[in-house]
């Protein structure tokens, strides 16, 4: 029997891949010969999760890029609705983690808040700061979202 946080995670991961497939262009001859090739399963509901992180993998390689997560309705307070779906776009381009929840707890230890619906129009600006100085790290061009070719 699986835990319900498994069960979740399962879930979206076939969600994902799902929507993989249709941004991909798979009919479902080509989608099913995909998944037997990378993971030796013809069905999503079939394989276990990491054999679907494997196949996630395998669809991002081949191009697909998930689009970041639209900003909530919850989420929206004093902080513009600009603001926090740049902060969210910009998380998208530089963070390893690229979860909500790993974007929560960067916003908790940047500006101490528990939620970005928390996050005023000076907190916002703070947290763009730091992800705006994690993109250059990275070697993103924060104006652009490009990789900068001069960084080493």
């Amino acid at each position: 029997m699986r835990s319900a946080t498994t069960e979740n995670k399962r879930k979206k991961l076939i969600q994902l891949i799902h929507v993989g497939k249709a941004k991909l262009g798979m009919n479902d001859e080509v989608y099913r010969a995909f998944l037997d090739g990378h993971c030796g399963r013809d069905s999503a509901a079939k394989m276990t999760i990491r054999q679907l992180e494997k196949a996630l993998k395998a669809m991002r390689t081949g191009g697909f890029e998930q689009s970041p997560s639209r900003v909530k309705p919850l989420e929206v307070g004093a902080a513009t609705l600009d603001q926090l779906e740049y902060i969210k776009g910009m998380w998208v381009d530089c963070a390893r983690n690229k979860s909500d929840t790993a974007l929560t707890a960067f916003v908790k230890r940047i500006c101490g808040v528990d939620a970005l619906r928390f996050l005023d129009v000076e907190l916002a600006q703070k947290v763009i700061l730091a992800l705006r100085d994690m993109m250059r790290k990275a070697g993103f061009d924060p104006d652009t979202s490009k990789k900068d070719k001069g960084v080493v």
